[in-house]
């Protein structure tokens, strides 16, 4: 079995019962009101501006809609519907949050010269098949879209929508769409870093959390060749949480050459989430210094010295004056054994290693 020592770990516990729903609500929606940016109620989702391919807004401005100012397009093609004109809105979740979509609705009319049908699709299916297709009026109408299908479901990339319509009598009339509203659920487990840093002969691995819901357990993983993984250890999780959270554990067997680590969240209801694979590379001939732990003792410094062994050490005081002490080695680490206590306050370490200098600041307590 591999080995493996946990890093620190900042928990905050939330005493949130299980009945709480896995996801949160949120709306995106598109009002017109003097702009083509898309809203969302969630600070995990953007809302991407309404765009336009082979139409135009008419006159470049907005006119009275279905609620306040609404949208007006023109420039349809009069000889039938051409799938290369369409007007396209998008969500997009941040980070690792998945989204679930459930609804769309907009309100849509037409001039007496506009297109006199309508079709919605979305890139979900590579935008292939119509989620909502229907005639137009000069009067407005609301479109209500179940999106019930398994590719609105849990999705972690963006979801865009495409509305096209057909056969309009004069190219200069107009469609005019208001109020359009997308429904959906937000998973709100943002994963911000995961990083790995080699040290000698041993990898430090650390990620962190925006936010988590009902996270149980992470649990990271190591692979020479991307296909067999070994467990390298799993880390509590903080549960239900919107503050960020950090997390650590180290690889203590690395392999000399390339490492890649996976990491998986897991649910308290075992579902698995995984993440993008990374990779370091180890050198296990660079000597590493480091001193742990910091603040030290006002009697004795511990410092890790992976091929330093021969390394030249001296502490100095704030003033600069050289602290007398003995080395303390063995093989991969040393203790500064001090001749008197020291007191509380900030020193400096200086480690010289193969012409090579360091120098640590060391926290006296």
């Amino acid at each position: 079995m591999r080995k493996f020592s946990l890093a620190s770990v900042f928990l905050w516990l939330l005493g949130l019962s299980v009945a709480i729903a896995q996801t949160t609500p949120f709306t995106a929606s598109w009002t017109f009101e003097g702009t083509d940016d898309g809203n969302s109620s969630s600070g995990l989702v953007t809302a991407s501006s309404f765009t336009y391919s082979g139409v135009n807004k008419t006159l470049n401005k907005f006119f009275a809609g279905y609620v306040g100012l609404g949208n007006s397009i023109q420039h349809w093609s009069t000889t039938g519907c051409n799938n290369s004109e369409y007007i396209e809105f998008s969500v997009q979740p941040k980070g690792t949050a998945q989204i679930t979509l459930t609804a769309l609705s907009f309100a849509f009319s037409r001039s007496a010269e506009g297109p006199k049908h309508i079709m919605v699709r979305s890139s979900a299916d590579g935008f292939s098949s119509n989620l909502y297709s229907a005639g137009t009026t000069e009067t407005y109408q609301m479109a209500s879209i179940p999106l019930n299908e398994a590719y609105f479901v849990n999705q972690t990339s963006s979801i865009t929508f495409r509305l096209y319509a057909c056969n309009a009598s004069q190219s200069n009339g107009t469609l005019r769409l208001d109020e359009i509203r997308i429904n959906a659920a937000v998973l709100p487990i943002t994963l911000l870093s995961f990083t790995a840093k080699p040290e000698g002969d041993r990898v430090q691995l650390a990620w962190s959390t925006a936010n988590e819901y009902n996270a149980d357990r992470f649990r990271v993983e190591w692979s020479n060749d991307l296909d067999v993984y070994t467990l390298i250890g799993e880390i509590t999780a903080a549960g239900t949480t919107n503050e960020r959270q950090y997390y650590g554990i180290t690889d203590l067997n690395p392999r000399s050459g390339t490492n890649y680590y996976r990491l998986k969240q897991i649910d308290l209801g075992g579902v698995i989430h995984t993440y993008d694979v990374i990779s370091t590379i180890v050198r296990a001939s660079e000597p590493v210094v480091s001193v742990s732990p910091n603040p030290a003792s006002p009697n004795r410094i511990h410092m890790r010295l992976w091929n330093a062994d021969d390394a030249t050490i001296r502490l100095l005081s704030p003033m600069g004056q050289i602290i007398n002490g003995r080395i303390e080695r063995k093989p991969g680490e040393g203790d500064l054994i001090l001749q008197q206590p020291l007191p509380p306050g900030l020193y400096w370490l200086e480690v010289e290693v193969k012409g090579h200098k360091q120098t640590f600041t060391v926290l006296i307590l």
